[in-house]
């Protein structure tokens, strides 16, 4: 028995140390090839891009039977051309689209788009708004997917891609939308997209509230006077956050009939509410204004809106001439 064990622990050592070769050997000669075949692509690349006398159409046909007949080759093709991208505007980028589309890696993209992994669609969608390739019926479909990275990947997509009206994509969305996708929207209206402002106001009948809060939100932040009176309808609204950002915005756009509005409904007001018409007094109003919301602070207010009335009440009596 004991040489049995013996035996059979040399031949583990030994399957376990070949096998250690063979991934070693193979990973080594992978690398290779990926090297030789950036090489290739870059070659490819620079003399599309920089030589007057090649012949793209036909030289595009050979390399694509000679050099894309793996899904490896195919993947660092697309990674080398996002590269170039990158680095290359006006002319030499609408070059590449052709060379990406003469390629036709668009083909691959919109397949990984369809039959592959979330995770190759997230990166699939993310190829297609970096080349600016207009499938949006494609990508529209992934605006609700389960997959937050490819959710996230679709909203980019519409931003980046957009010439006008860059969130024309709310028409398709059917789920709320999270904190971090509506900061992702946010920056990417200010970073990425390069039209027109838009007009948020066309988005205050939506049917999600995330949607109306960003909107009302990016009316204040844009500084859109004229939507004002769209606003105020939103101070009754069912929803104890819409009427919160509402508030809020109106206060930051020094809208003057603001506690007009707000003061005499404070009493029935939500904790989260209430404390942002605090905020909207010491803006906008003085103290007797706020004295007028104490009686109501008395009937056992939670503590934290009782505090933001007594730093309110200090902060504006000491600016009190």
């Amino acid at each position: 028995m004991s040489i049995l064990f013996v035996a059979l622990f040399f031949f583990l050592v030994v399957v376990t140390v070949s096998a250690l070769i063979f991934l070693r050997v193979y990973k080594i000669r992978r690398e290779r090839r990926k090297k030789s075949f950036q090489h290739n692509i870059d070659t490819f690349l620079n003399n599309c891009l920089f030589d007057d006398m090649f012949d793209f159409k036909k030289e595009a046909q050979v390399f694509k039977t000679q050099h894309l007949a793996s899904v490896l080759q195919r993947k660092i093709a697309i990674k080398q051309v996002l590269v170039y991208n990158e680095n290359l505007k006006g002319e030499s980028s609408l070059v590449l689209r052709s060379i990406f589309h003469e390629l036709e890696l668009d083909k691959f993209v919109l397949n990984s788009l369809k039959k592959g992994r979330w995770f190759d669609k997230a990166k699939a969608i993310y190829v297609l708004s970096e080349l600016h390739i207009r499938e949006s019926k494609a990508v529209a479909c992934y605006l609700n997917d389960k997959h937050e990275s490819v959710r996230a990947q679709a909203i980019y997509f519409f931003i980046k891609t957009a010439e006008n009206n860059p969130l024309i994509f709310f028409t398709k969305l059917k789920k709320e939308l999270t904190l971090w996708e509506l900061i992702q929207i946010e920056n990417s209206l200010k970073f990425v997209y390069k039209g027109p402002t838009s007009d948020f106001s066309i988005w205050l009948n939506h049917k999600l509230s995330t949607v109306l809060i960003f909107s009302i939100r990016m009316i204040q932040q844009f500084n859109q006077f004229e939507h004002i009176p769209a606003i105020v309808p939103f101070l009754i609204h069912p929803n104890e956050y819409v009427r919160k950002e509402a508030v809020s915005s109106l206060r930051k756009l020094n809208y003057d009939k603001l506690l007009d509005e707000v003061v005499p409904r404070y009493s029935h007001e939500s904790r989260l509410v209430k404390k942002e018409i605090i905020k909207a007094v010491e803006s906008l109003g003085d103290l007797s204004i706020l004295h007028k919301l104490k009686p109501v602070l008395a009937k056992k207010e939670e503590w934290q809106t009782n505090l933001m009335y007594l730093r309110a009440e200090k902060r504006m009596q000491l600016h009190q001439p």
